[in-house]
């Protein structure tokens, strides 16, 4: 991108998901550094609480668009555009955690829909933003992955797979998008006490029926207690550096929030 990579200030960012969780705090964290914020939530009455606080200082737009609905993404890339003038970054977020359990236990429908969403959702969102990225000849797409996808994590099969098929299809898009002069990345973000890896998300699952929604909370309690969770300014620290753009030469990598970006782009400039 022809812009300082270095300055988030007048950048156009759209966020999916942007309700709560990680999508709100990476929300909070580019406006407060002067990014203008495209904000889209699955329905109307969690819009509110996207763009809460967020009143001063770099614009804001808001759009109920559920990412399996191309229709609501189209609109919602319409009006940032009217609004905004066009989008530079691309932060694919939004994401379910999928059903819990033996794969071949699991209802098909639910297993199917976390593949519709966190494959499928990002896939749209893609569809809506690049043609006018690549009309402008500049962007960058950065999608939400997870360490589910680059090892196995079983009984969680249906998000393992869906962060796995989100890497490989960062790597595909990264040379395709190569000649419009437009880099794509997954991104790790750690696992978070906001959203999925939440406190309040883990007692809900304690009380589930499934022993198995029980067994993986009772996991993630541990990896809390080992101080192994990632601190959401920790987490959020290094998808910044992605945004800006100060890691356009490692673009299709999938990176995470303890990679040294400088450290690895240094590394590529050497060979």
């Amino acid at each position: 991108m022809s812009r300082d990579t270095t300055d988030l200030a007048g950048l156009r960012v759209l966020v999916t998901g942007a309700a709560g969780g990680l999508g709100r705090a990476m929300a909070e964290a580019l406006h407060a550094e002067g990014a203008h914020l495209v904000l889209t939530t699955r329905d109307a009455d969690s819009l509110p609480r996207a763009a809460a606080g967020l009143d001063r200082g770099p614009e804001v737009v808001t759009a109920a668009a559920d990412v399996t609905n191309d229709v609501e993404l189209v609109k919602a890339v319409e009006l940032a555009t009217a609004r905004l003038g066009g989008i530079d970054v691309l932060v694919n977020n939004a994401g379910v955690p999928g059903p819990a359990g033996p794969a071949w236990e699991n209802d098909p429908a639910e297993w199917w829909h976390a593949m519709e969403v966190n494959l499928g959702g990002a896939l749209a969102a893609c569809r809506a933003v690049l043609p006018g990225m690549i009309e402008r000849g500049r962007g960058r797409v950065v999608t939400i992955s997870s360490h589910a996808g680059h090892t196995r994590w079983p009984y969680v099969s249906a998000y393992s797979v869906s962060k796995a098929a989100v890497n490989k299809l960062t790597e595909n898009m990264a040379i395709e998008l190569l000649p419009h002069g437009i880099t794509a990345f997954s991104y790790h973000p750690g696992i978070v006490d906001v959203g999925l890896g939440a406190s309040a998300t883990a007692s809900a699952a304690r009380d589930s029926d499934n022993p198995w929604d029980r067994r993986i909370e009772s996991w993630l309690d541990t990896q809390r207690e080992a101080g192994k969770y990632t601190p959401v300014a920790a987490a959020i620290a290094n998808l910044l550096r992605l945004i800006r753009g100060e890691a356009d030469a490692l673009t299709g990598r999938y990176l995470t929030h303890e990679d040294d970006i400088a450290g690895l782009v240094a590394a590529t400039d050497r060979v």
